[in-house]
């Protein structure tokens, strides 16, 4: 059981799935007559982090996108050398433009957080 992490790109405009978690999908599919390259939507319920939870003000965001919602949207792997140990690093869900659209992204700096509404 690992974390899932979400991270927005600006210059991205899909989604981008870190190659472990493909994998796994990759094989999920399959094992249920399906392949990754059929996936036309994503939708997330994205949590607030550990700190602004105990800051009491955690929230769920809920984004999503799809083909039919966007011609941008697509979903891809992507081979991300951030971790040293890949078994128990977190997955990793880049989202671009075909997300970001849907909201405005704000971010703190003097407190490190950033909220999308």
């Amino acid at each position: 059981k690992r974390p899932i992490v979400a991270v927005f790109d600006t210059g991205l405009t899909g989604c981008l799935l870190i190659r472990p978690f493909w994998d796994i999908l990759q094989k999920y599919l399959g094992d249920n007559g399906g392949d990754v390259q059929d996936i036309k939507s994503v939708s997330l319920a994205l949590n607030e982090t550990e700190m602004r939870k105990r800051n009491g003000g955690a929230k769920t965001c809920n984004i999503a996108s799809s083909l039919e919602d966007n011609r941008r949207f697509y979903v891809q792997p992507i081979d991300l050398d951030w971790f040293d140990d890949e078994n128990y690093s977190p997955y990793v869900i880049v989202l671009g433009q075909a997300f970001l659209s849907q909201g405005s992204l704000t971010i703190d700096m003097d407190d490190r957080i950033a909220t999308f509404n």
